[in-house]
């Protein structure tokens, strides 16, 4: 059964490279997953081989990822595509790793990193999902709950505010929607919700005083038994 293979040892993540090159900060924090995991595969998804993954593997697919009306959503989607079909870990860009993962995974067959606290209470959530690091073995029950809930997509007419497209997204998409099926699936324990302080001790607002060279030992204190930082770039709300 597929609950007694462990996570491939792959490191996934995507750049599509449409708007410009990996800007070098970014390139900086790929590396570090790299270096604290030397014995993983690495693979880099630009545009045109997300594209071919999603034409070759999920031709059923391709309509409704072409129809989504933001980049964002297709590269939302493309994650949960890539894990369902080759397993491994995915991290976003701006995502830096502090230590090796693989005893935070080990043993476990679908793992998503949760939001910090304080973002919880803006979606009125005692648990929030975030889908810049998640790391799954193929063909995951849950992985395919999502991909099944995600490609029932039907476009929004008109022109979004910021706010809103920053809600549509996350709601159809993005953490709002893993979320929500999470809430609804029924077997919650065949997933790992790893615990905000391992994989993003630091909420927006924190992470604003540390751009700013705030430093205190509350902070520092934040990092003991992180095994890594997600700096919540976001740059994708434009």
């Amino acid at each position: 059964m597929n609950y007694m293979r462990e996570i491939p040892k792959i490191i996934h993540q995507i750049w599509s490279g449409i708007y410009e090159p990996l800007p070098n900060h970014f390139r900086k924090f790929s590396d570090t997953w790299r270096e604290y995991h030397p014995e993983w595969a690495y693979e880099l998804w630009d545009h045109h081989r997300m594209n071919n993954f999603v034409c070759d593997n999920y031709p059923q697919y391709w309509d409704t990822y072409q129809s989504f009306q933001f980049n964002i959503q297709r590269w939302d989607v493309v994650r949960y595509l890539i894990l369902n079909k080759i397993g491994g870990m995915y991290v976003d860009f701006d995502y830096e790793c502090l230590q090796p993962h693989d005893s935070l995974i080990n043993g476990k067959t679908c793992c998503f990193s949760m939001e910090p606290e304080k973002h919880h209470f803006r979606f009125n959530k005692t648990v929030l999902f975030n889908n810049a690091l998640m790391a799954c073995i193929p063909d995951h029950p849950f992985m395919k709950k999502i991909i099944e809930t995600v490609f029932c997509y039907v476009p929004r007419t008109g022109i979004l505010s910021t706010d809103q497209h920053f809600l549509e997204v996350l709601a159809t998409t993005g953490p709002l929607a893993l979320t929500e099926i999470y809430e609804k699936y029924p077997d919650k324990e065949q997933v790992f919700l790893i615990p905000a302080q391992q994989v993003s001790p630091f909420d927006i607002p924190q992470l604003r005083l540390i751009r700013n060279g705030y430093e205190s030992e509350e902070l520092d204190c934040k990092l003991e038994g992180a095994f890594s930082v997600h700096y919540f770039f976001s740059e994708w709300i434009k």
